[in-house]
């Protein structure tokens, strides 16, 4: 992969930085990851921007809970800092 000295420049401070100096590759294939989490918690965001779809979605989670039968708590109990 090609990059320019000033794209290269800031991918290195970046990984000094915000990912504890590791390697350029590393720092992409991270900022890659959370690429893909930012673009999962948009369409979160966009689920719930719409009532009746969130409400879907969630009657969808609490029906495969139900089939799953293993008395495990949901996320929310498990994680309330993540609960909404």
């Amino acid at each position: 992969m090609q990059l320019d000295s000033d794209l290269r420049d800031e991918l290195a401070k970046l990984a000094a930085q915000d990912f504890q100096g590791v390697s350029l590759g590393e720092a992409v294939n991270r900022l890659i990851k959370e690429h893909k989490i930012n673009r999962v918690m948009r369409r979160y965001e966009e689920l719930r921007s719409d009532a009746e779809e969130w409400a879907n979605y969630q009657a969808d989670g609490v029906a495969w809970d139900a089939t799953a039968g293993d008395d495990l708590p949901d996320s929310g109990e498990e994680y309330p800092e993540h609960a909404r």
